[in-house]
């Protein structure tokens, strides 16, 4: 995240954060609508103050693609995503670029591209990945380590097979 010198800009972005974490809670809750309407209007706080190519703008893009994809609003989760993936690849840290690879991963897995799904997980210059299990407690992994991931064991494709 970068650092906001202004304190106006940082009670905003907190303003945003805060509705982003009240999303997530209506999101649990089944409420999608809610919590889309939510993420945007943290969206638009974001960018009005930080703009678009903020880290902070990508942590709500990349929440809105995962609403998104819940809700199978396949199209609009992978503009999102692809938004954030950009964003994060060339700001944020590692493991969240990575978090968001994987994001967009799935929207090809949902729309039945698995090439596109297998070529877009593989594609952080750092080769990582996360596994793709929503509720893994494991962190990053050398893709030449992605066989199988010992913190959840599901099986993952591994950097020679698919």
């Amino acid at each position: 995240m970068h650092l906001h010198p202004n304190r106006a800009v940082l009670d905003v972005v907190s303003q945003a954060a805060n509705l982003g974490n009240q999303a997530h809670q209506l999101s649990h809750q089944g409420d999608y609508a809610g919590a889309e309407l939510l993420h945007l209007r943290g969206l638009d706080l974001k960018i009005s103050v930080v703009g678009e190519n903020d880290t902070t703008t990508a942590i709500t893009r990349n929440a809105l693609g995962e609403l998104y994809l819940k809700m199978g609003r396949i199209s609009d989760a992978e503009e999102q995503l692809k938004k954030a993936v950009s964003i994060r690849l060339s700001a944020g840290p590692t493991y969240d670029a990575a978090v968001s690879i994987e994001n967009l991963g799935q929207v090809y897995e949902a729309k039945g591209n698995f090439a596109e799904a297998r070529r877009v997980r593989l594609s952080h210059r750092e080769n990582i990945m996360v596994c793709g299990n929503f509720n893994c407690p494991s962190t990053t992994f050398d893709q030449s380590q992605l066989s199988a991931c010992s913190a959840c064991k599901v099986s993952n494709f591994g950097s020679t097979t698919f």
